[in-house]
């Protein structure tokens, strides 16, 4: 989870969002692999987030929030 703390958004619209990250391993998850709305960007998609070593499904439901 540390990983996901550190990655940057951006986003001109107020308010939450919901995002997601479905990875199948063996896999290097990075920001590249959330899937988040249009109005969301992703600043560094090459930023770690898990090495999945063996073949398990890993699915992170996210709430992306902009006070």
């Amino acid at each position: 989870l540390l990983n996901l703390k550190e990655i940057v958004l951006r986003s001109n619209i107020y308010g939450v969002r919901d995002a997601s990250i479905c990875a199948r391993g063996p896999k290097y998850v990075t920001a590249q692999d959330i899937i988040s709305p249009p109005s969301v960007e992703i600043v560094d998609t090459t930023q770690h987030i898990a090495n999945l070593t063996e073949p398990i499904d890993l699915c992170i439901g996210l709430q992306i929030r902009r006070d």
